[in-house]
């Protein structure tokens, strides 16, 4: 015995509760599913009665998630948000139950923004997190040459300022000298 084409592919009345279905789950691959037979069948089988493709319905596949979910897990699922409640009540989003390990990474995380500043933690991040070590020893390497370059700026900063100074009081003085030397002739 060989292959044997599927009903649908023979018989259209078939293919029209099959491609009826498919619209009302909003998916092939349900139909086929609760049909026992593949999606590829019924689109042959589709194609061949001149019946097009279902229509897309994103809210039965939605609903069907919302209750494969339910089954799975024995508890019913909250349902999603409206997206007009969302964008009108941006501060009012529930949170979800967090673990203590998710709330001490929230917390350190805050605490590490607050005390060292954001470039610090950015720049901390990527050298832990790079994705080759090379990138790594680059950030690091660029931090040590960084924090010797600000020391050296902030041991040469008394001097710039006494060099400033100066140069403010000498600028200062010449409008003055030349006001006295202008009065003298």
């Amino acid at each position: 015995m060989g292959w044997q084409p599927s009903r649908f592919l023979t018989d259209r009345a078939e293919a029209e509760r099959a491609f009826q279905l498919a619209e009302q789950l909003g998916s092939v691959n349900a139909a086929a599913t609760q049909l026992d037979t593949t999606w590829p069948s019924l689109r042959k089988a589709f194609t061949r009665h001149g019946l097009g493709m279902p229509t897309p319905n994103p809210e039965a596949v939605r609903q069907r998630a919302i209750a494969a979910a339910r089954q799975r897990t024995g508890q019913p699922t909250t349902p999603s948000l409206d997206p007009v409640f969302v964008a009108l009540n941006p501060g009012a989003l529930p949170a979800r139950p967090r673990s203590p390990a998710e709330l001490y990474q929230w917390v350190r995380s805050e605490e590490q923004y607050a005390i060292l500043g954001a470039n610090v933690v950015v720049e901390l991040y990527s050298e832990s997190h790079a994705r080759q070590p090379t990138t790594r020893a680059w950030a690091i390497i660029r931090r040590a040459e960084r924090s010797h370059r600000l020391a050296d700026q902030r041991a040469s900063r008394p001097e710039r300022r006494h060099t400033d100074r100066a140069d403010r009081t000498s600028r200062s003085q010449q409008p003055q000298e030349r006001a006295m030397v202008a009065e003298t002739r």
